[in-house]
């Protein structure tokens, strides 16, 4: 059987992601900021859906991750939240951001200062989140370690994780009809 030809147009199709035909996008997480405005945040996605499975199919087909950007307005927070399946990466291009830990069944955030090309890496089973105390807006490299992450879940007893229940029972309802 003969090898197909290379063809370098079509790998460009398949595997490469430019800038000017990615949009920032405002409503993937629109649901954490309806709870409270300080989670407004936007995504533009280069590989992968992430663990929202947002619908954009003008990202390459994710294989082992994921990769988007985020946009952190000034005094904005990507809420505290937990992957149960993946470690999450945040990696600073743009600005001066918080990154607050906390661990299961424990009431301490802890708070680690990232400056610009600064890096954190959380694992799997660890709450994690992200807060602009800058003066302008930040911007970041969030990688997932996989190519269809989980849903998060929220700390217990928060409007958030109350919200991904009701959300989940409702899917849950729709699905055994």
């Amino acid at each position: 059987m003969a090898k197909e030809k290379f063809s370098v147009e079509e790998f460009e199709k398949k595997y490469v992601a430019r800038l000017k035909d990615r949009t920032l996008d405002w409503n993937v997480l629109k649901f954490q900021e309806e709870i409270d405005p300080k989670y407004k945040r936007a995504q533009m996605r280069y590989i992968g859906r992430g663990a929202t499975a947002n619908a954009d199919s003008n990202v390459i087909t994710a294989e082992h991750f994921t990769l988007s950007t985020m946009v952190l307005p000034p005094g904005c927070v990507g809420p505290l939240h937990l992957h149960d399946d993946v470690e999450e990466v945040f990696f600073i291009l743009k600005g001066q951001v918080t990154a607050l830990i906390q661990e299961v069944d424990c009431d301490e955030v802890h708070e680690i200062k990232l400056n610009e090309r600064d890096c954190i890496s959380s694992p799997p089973g660890v709450y994690r989140g992200i807060r602009n105390d800058g003066e302008e807006e930040a911007l970041m490299l969030v990688m997932l370690g996989a190519n269809k992450p989980n849903l998060p879940t929220y700390p217990e007893g928060s409007a958030l994780e109350e919200l991904r229940k009701q959300r989940a029972a409702e899917r849950e309802a729709i699905i055994s009809k």
